[in-house]
């Protein structure tokens, strides 16, 4: 069997995006994954039946760890012989990239994911480009997540650049994210948030950073919590250490809104996608958020901004609002329809499922990048 290696920066990646394509790719491929050290690779393992071997990736730049990382990779390809090294993310795409190519692997893939640069500055934004650039150079086929962002990475490359699907990294599984959980079981959730049953529950899951749109979430929520008292704001995600960390008075009024609940990084968020009336993920930027068609998958009306990923998975004002980037009216006007306009909710409400489910159910994405990896296995 054909040995297939997977690199990703973060373990997270695995107990989220690409959350049972190891274990699918495993029934094809003598399957090994590449990533950082955590608590949860032996979990990780168990749950895709594939092995982990851990190098110390770091998602910041830092050249001496990223040399050391590179050496490692490419002595173990030399000696594992790869017929294919499948990368995502960009630390893992640039590493992993440089060390195939080195190492003479035939076939290496990159998936791009999204694109750090567009809302980098100054030398960051140059280092961060040029990065991108040197990942394509060394990768035999390029693919992106989504239909936009693959006319951003063309601009990058001289190289096609592909779209698995209808764009993801994985897909769906509608079976799974699927609003399965009793009334009962219902308000046990919301009464252990300090939550009530008639509570209009607003949720977000992510990284708890800047460029995540955390900031104006904050600003607006506060604003309309004043007005509409039955509202609440349900965080998950991870904040620590975290380079682009949010303002201290969005830190301060987490702590001090007893209408917002923050909850550390879940590795099932399904208990708490069933209690939500909306879903909001107001970034600047993303590749195709999985996150976005989690939501959706659930029934759950969705605002976002109008940037690349998001604006391919919502349509606008049939599944969800598109809203301004970086622009508070425009995100408050998007939540207060919601809240607001009983009739509206429900017209949107009774579309999500259906748009989602038709455009990116995991069973057909997955047979979709099996596709792609044999028709790469099959060029010249």
């Amino acid at each position: 069997m054909k040995k297939l290696l997977i690199i990703v920066t973060v373990p997270v990646v695995l107990e989220t995006w690409l959350k049972g394509q190891p274990k699918f790719l495993s029934e094809h491929y003598d399957v090994e994954v590449i990533t950082a050290s955590s608590l949860s690779v032996q979990s990780v393992e168990a749950n895709e039946n594939v092995s982990i071997k851990t190098m110390d990736f770091t998602r910041q730049i830092s050249p001496f760890r990223d040399i050391k990382v590179l050496l490692q990779l490419i002595s173990y390809m030399m000696k594992e012989k790869p017929t294919i090294v499948y990368t995502l993310t960009p630390k893992a795409g640039l590493l992993g990239m440089i060390a195939s190519w080195i190492s003479r692997v035939p076939h290496r893939i990159h998936c791009v994911v999204g694109l750090p640069h567009l809302e980098a500055e100054g030398r960051r934004k140059i280092i961060l480009t040029k990065t991108e650039k040197i990942t394509y150079f060394f990768a035999s086929k390029i693919y992106c997540n989504s239909l936009n962002l693959q006319q951003v990475v063309t601009s990058l490359t001289t190289k096609p650049v592909g779209i698995i699907g209808n764009g993801s990294v994985n897909g769906v599984d509608t079976d799974y994210f699927k609003n399965k959980l009793t009334q009962d079981e219902k308000i046990k959730i919301i009464e252990n948030l300090g939550f009530e049953k008639r509570d209009f529950i607003i949720t977000f899951v992510g990284r708890i950073v800047k460029d995540k749109g955390i900031n104006e979430l904050i600003n607006v929520f506060n604003k309309l919590s004043l007005k509409y008292l039955d509202i609440k704001l349900l965080l998950i995600g991870d904040y620590k250490n975290e380079t682009d960390p949010i303002s201290a008075k969005s830190m301060q009024t987490i702590e001090e809104n007893s209408s917002i609940r923050y909850l550390e990084f879940q590795e099932n968020v399904g208990e708490f996608m069933s209690i939500s009336k909306l879903f909001v993920l107001p970034s600047y930027r993303e590749g195709l958020p999985n996150v976005l068609i989690e939501a959706g998958s659930y029934g759950i009306p969705l605002v976002a901004t109008n940037i690349n990923g998001c604006n391919e998975i919502i349509r606008d004002n049939q599944n969800g609002l598109l809203v301004k980037k970086k622009n508070e009216k425009s995100l408050s006007d998007a939540i207060e329809k919601f809240v607001a306009d009983k009739e509206f909710y429900q017209k949107i409400q009774s579309n999500v499922r259906e748009s989602i489910v038709s455009r990116y159910d995991q069973k057909y994405f997955l047979q979709e990048l099996l596709k792609e990896f044999q028709k790469v296995e099959d060029m010249v």
